[in-house]
C-alpha cells in the first residue's frame, strides 16, 4: 500500500526564505562594493581638502 503523505527527496530543495536571504545578501554585497566604488571615485576626483578616502560616508 503506497504512503498518502509525500516523502523526503534525495535532492536539496531551496525554500523559499533561503531565496530571500540568498537574494537579500546580493544586494546587500552590490550595495556595499557601489559605496566604496564611488567613494573612490569621489576621492580621486581632484578635491583632496575634503576627501575621506574609501571609508567616507557620503551625504
Amino acid at each position: 500500500m503506497m504512503s498518502r503523505f509525500a516523502t523526503a527527496s534525495s535532492k536539496p530543495v531551496m525554500d523559499v526564505f533561503s531565496a530571500m536571504t540568498g537574494i537579500a545578501a546580493l544586494v546587500l554585497l552590490l550595495g556595499c562594493l557601489w559605496l566604496v566604488f564611488h567613494n573612490l571615485e569621489f576621492s580621486a576626483s581632484g578635491d583632496t581638502r575634503n576627501d575621506g578616502g574609501v571609508f567616507k560616508i557620503l551625504d
